[in-house]
């Protein structure tokens, strides 16, 4: 039997940026967030299309954030292309 993450902290998201999410009231990934944060978190090259207000903000940003704040500063780490 195969589970579908059930929250951002299921696909991987850190725990310090879960927590603003649920405080806002954002606690179930959308199909998009989904399809992109894991392997975006693993660093992955990643592309994705939805409808307007999809939740694509957050697919591509959280996991950015996230390996933003891991990164070392000596190096472009990011590239976001629209």
């Amino acid at each position: 039997m195969t589970t579908t993450p059930s929250g951002f902290a299921d696909l991987g998201v850190p725990a310090d940026l879960c927590a603003p999410l649920h405080a806002a009231g954002i606690t179930v990934p959308t199909p998009i967030q989904h399809a992109v944060i894991p392997d975006a978190l693993r660093g992955r090259d990643v592309t994705g299309r939805a409808p307007t207000g999809s939740g694509k903000t957050l697919a591509f940003g959280l996991p950015l954030v996230a390996r933003l704040r891991a990164a070392s500063a000596s190096r472009p780490t990011a590239l976001v292309l629209a």
